[in-house]
């Protein structure tokens, strides 16, 4: 990139989004993120890979830009600033006073102007504010420092009102507008919108993208009612409104076939729901956007889930399971052969439990291990990787046929749908191999009644099962703002209905800036574990009503996901009132019968 320096235009050198000269490279080895070595190792695979520094950096260190950024604010002297914070007292005429090469070329754009003081935003520690000085002699300018990601969502609001001031000037349309859909099928783009989409419309569909990367959304919802659009994000497991986009129908419309285009949909069909996918690259890391659209009685509504590719999975020890389920599970992986599932509902975190047995098996390397996905979320290194592909014929069953004639140790398959593929999975099992896999359903005992309704017999489920992990995500305590907590005596009465013990302790997040003032941040995994001895196969040989097969595992030692709740709440991993939320009512009190093992 270039700089103006004096009446000439100088290259400098670039680290990450940043243009970082001599002294901020200096910072970085001064704060301890990095050696003159690493460095200068990083510059070198940068230009081999023509990458970024501080990408290659911040894959290399595992390092977090909000941290980063603070840390070169707080050494450089500057104000370290949120987008959000900016994002909500934005002066859109500003940013017209300036040309777009100059502000491009400066790398700082102007945000607020209050008397004399004009303030300004920059991801560059080492921007310099004096030709902003000069061409604004009668103020005083203040410079903020933001993330990168930051930088960029802010680029993207100013490109979004002033592109939506042209569009609505060309269009003849009110942002506010509340008129009903055109049920006569046209829409906002005309006949010909396959062949030209508004400039302003990408605009907004990769500015609710950033928003969603920055608020680490997990899926992005827009839908249509009588009198207004809503565009929320599910963040952490929970809805958040994003107000900012205040768009009409017609606008709405325009977005949605945007994001059908995206997603190689046919942008003619309104009444039928669809189904797609298409790919997000954002700095270093790549994001799998899987797309759904719905028709409702106000129109068309969609539904993108973002599946950020990091390139690798979590570990057995970050799932947050407790020390003891963790080591079973990874002991699990050390077996000569069986089936080990991982259940819960649609987003309960099943695909990351399994990958971290993927990562685990990767790292030791001395078994072969072969997948079949849909999709292929983490390409990990050491594992054979494949893809289901339906439009072609070729499903889970047709790959479990495949494979055991591979010589793998252990397959996994991505999810038992089927029949056909819940019997390949014990056979390949009874072959030798180690099977792991998913499947949709409430607890680790109701596992058992989903294979008996997919038509496996109960004496193979009973031979083959070595153990099942029942799931839900509960959100996480802030680790910045965390502190003790005064029970909710409602919910203390269902889960201690004879009298809580006289040292229980919980906590909370207070909120700050870290969590957004929500007082969570991130979700972990609370389990449920259900170690297949003797007593549970002849339970399940016989078949008995599905109670009867819970009180033989509550006997046999099953580790409930009460009694894993319970103990993140305790260690202040997760607030009391998550239990509510992840537990049914009749699961919430203990539940004992006979003799228990403790797990361990």
């Amino acid at each position: 990139m270039f700089q103006r320096r004096g009446d000439k235009l100088e290259r400098v050198r670039t680290l990450g989004w940043v243009d970082f000269n001599r002294n901020s490279e200096q910072i970085l080895i001064d704060l301890g993120v990095v050696s003159e070595a690493a460095l200068a190792d990083a510059r070198t695979e940068a230009a081999t890979k023509n990458e970024r520094v501080l990408d290659v950096l911040r894959r290399r260190l595992n390092l977090e830009e909000i941290d980063l950024y603070r840390s070169l604010a707080q050494q450089r002297g500057m104000t370290f600033t949120d987008g959000d914070d900016v994002l909500s007292h934005l002066n859109t005429d500003l940013f017209r006073r300036f040309s777009r090469t100059f502000l491009d070329l400066s790398r700082v754009i102007p945000v607020s102007e209050e008397d004399s003081t004009l303030t300004v935003v920059t991801d560059d520690p080492d921007a310099r504010t004096d030709q902003m000085e000069r061409l604004t002699p009668k103020h005083r300018i203040v410079c903020l420092l933001v993330t990168p990601t930051d930088f960029r969502r802010i680029w993207s609001a100013l490109d979004l009102t002033v592109k939506g001031s042209r569009f609505v000037a060309e269009h003849g349309v009110s942002v506010g507008s509340t008129e009903k859909p055109d049920t006569s099928g046209n829409d906002l783009l005309g006949k010909d919108s396959n062949k030209h989409i508004s400039p302003y419309l990408v605009s907004v569909y990769e500015a609710i993208l950033l928003d969603a990367v920055s608020e680490k959304a997990s899926d992005i919802h827009i839908e249509q009612y009588e009198n207004r659009v809503r565009i929320r994000l599910r963040v952490d497991g929970d809805l958040h409104d994003l107000p900012q986009y205040q768009l009409s129908a017609r606008e709405i419309r325009g977005v949605i076939n945007v994001i059908k285009l995206r997603a190689e949909l046919n942008i003619a069909e309104h009444r039928l729901p669809q189904g797609g996918r298409s790919r997000l690259q954002l700095g270093d890391t790549s994001y799998d956007l899987r797309i759904q659209t719905q028709p409702s009685l106000h129109g068309e509504n969609a539904i993108i889930r973002l599946l950020p590719q990091t390139g690798r999975a979590m570990t057995i020890a970050e799932l947050g399971m407790s020390s003891a389920i963790g080591s079973r599970y990874q002991r699990l992986l050390d077996n000569p052969a069986g089936l080990v599932l991982v259940v819960g509902p649609t987003g309960s975190g099943k695909s990351t439990t399994l990958y971290a047995g993927l990562q685990t098996l990767a790292d030791d390397g001395r078994r072969k291990v072969i997948t079949v996905e849909d999709p292929i979320e983490y390409s990990i290194d050491n594992i054979q990787q494949t893809r289901v592909r339906s439009e072609i014929g070729f499903s889970f069953a047709d790959a479990m046929r495949a494979f055991v004639r591979e010589d793998p140790d252990v397959i996994l398959v991505g999810e038992i749908r089927d029949q056909e593929t819940a019997l390949e999975a014990i056979r390949a099992s009874q072959t030798g191999h180690v099977v792991l896999s998913t499947l949709h359903c409430n607890d680790a005992v109701d596992s058992l009644q989903r294979l008996y309704d997919l038509g496996v017999h109960p004496n193979s489920i009973a031979g083959e099962l070595l153990a099942v992990i029942a799931q839900r995500l509960a959100k996480r305590i802030c680790k910045h703002c965390r502190k003790p907590a005064r029970p909710d005596p409602a919910i203390m009465a269902e889960v201690f209905p004879d009298g809580a013990p006289a040292d229980f302790r919980c906590f909370e997040g207070e909120g700050c800036d870290k969590c957004n003032g929500r007082g969570t941040q991130g979700r972990v995994a609370i389990v449920e574990y259900m170690e297949v001895d003797s007593d549970i196969r002849n339970a399940i040989s016989s078949q008995p009503p599905i109670g009867e097969l819970r009180w033989r595992a509550l006997d046999a030692g099953l580790v409930t996901m009460r009694d894993s709740a319970l103990d993140h709440v305790i260690e202040g991993i997760i607030p009391l009132s998550e239990l509510p939320r992840i537990l049914p009512r009749e699961r919430m009190a203990p539940e004992v019968r006979g003799g228990r093992r403790s797990i361990g």
